[in-house]
């Protein structure tokens, strides 16, 4: 049965090769990126390859909250129901730590916040699925997470590869936590997170500065799979396989639940993740209020 997809970032890399093979399949695509010419470009190439292909595509930098937003208010104007939303987005940034108007570091911005403000404001169009998926992208590298309690930005020890890494730890943290609210909302949209693997990707290429792009590189060679059809697997299965049909709240590889480190997880650590999510919002709020007066 053809399902509506939701592809963050993916305009290259692992985004742009799982629409194509998800349009190549039958199923509708909906494509999303910040630059428009790549948008376009994406557009073009996966139509050449698949000329029958479903696709639509959508223009937003979700480093911005008020193009998020502006985003999920087309989406609900143009669709029904989404049966997948897949957050493919994300950034190694540079040297410099970068903060959005909201005061947020833009990794964990891309990694955390944005799938965040996605899920809210998409989940009734999941609801309406026969059995809607989310399905947040982390990394291997969480498990290299040192975290601060109630440092989401990174105030006192920024680094591009602990950006990462704890923005890659705190997504599955809001994984868990989504599939816990959920479950006892007696939804039956599941959420789970997965690996992709660090493939030579737009990721580490569109990171800010030579010293970024390098450091990643050198730490990550050893996790180098083959190419772009061994880093959309998981991402694929999760997206369609019967056999994670009623998993929720996990984090995979390879096709596989794996291990995962949640560096002193706990209920009560989560709530102030979402209640620094949450108070981003308000600041957005706040913002767009004092821009209109």
């Amino acid at each position: 049965m053809s399902k509506t997809i939701l592809i963050t970032g993916s305009t290259d890399g692992i985004g742009k090769h799982l629409a194509l093979k998800l349009a190549s399949e039958g199923h509708e695509v909906i494509l999303h990126g910040r630059n428009p010419q790549k948008l376009d470009q994406a557009l073009t190439d996966i139509r050449e390859q698949v000329p029958a292909a479903r696709l639509h595509a959508y223009l937003a930098d979700l480093s911005q909250l008020s193009d998020i937003y502006r985003l999920t208010a087309d989406l609900k104007r143009d669709f029904t129901k989404l049966d997948v939303l897949v957050n493919n987005a994300g950034i190694f940034a540079g040297q410099n730590r970068q903060l959005t108007k909201e005061g947020v570091e833009v990794t964990f911005m891309l990694s955390v916040l944005a799938p965040y403000v996605l899920t809210t404001e998409l989940l009734p169009l999941l609801e309406k699925a026969d059995a809607g998926r989310l399905i947040h992208t982390s990394s291997y590298m969480h498990h290299f997470a040192k975290i601060e309690e109630g440092d989401f930005s990174l105030e006192e020890n920024y680094t591009p590869s602990l950006a990462y890494n704890n923005a890659k730890l705190y997504t599955i943290w809001l994984t868990r936590y989504q599939a816990e609210q959920l479950e006892k909302a007696g939804s039956k949209v599941t959420v789970n997170s997965y690996h992709p693997g660090l493939i030579a990707t737009n990721l580490v290429k569109n990171s800010r500065d030579e010293k970024s792009q390098k450091s990643s590189s050198d730490k990550s060679n050893q996790f180098v799979p083959k190419g772009l059809d061994e880093g959309i697997k998981t991402g694929y299965y999760l997206a369609l396989s019967d056999e994670v049909e009623n998993r929720s709240g996990r984090y995979f590889d390879e096709k596989q639940e794996k291990r995962v480190s949640l560096h002193g997880y706990t209920p009560e650590k989560a709530a102030k993740l979402m209640d620094y999510c949450q108070q981003a919002v308000a600041n957005h709020a706040i913002l767009s209020v004092d821009k209109s007066i």
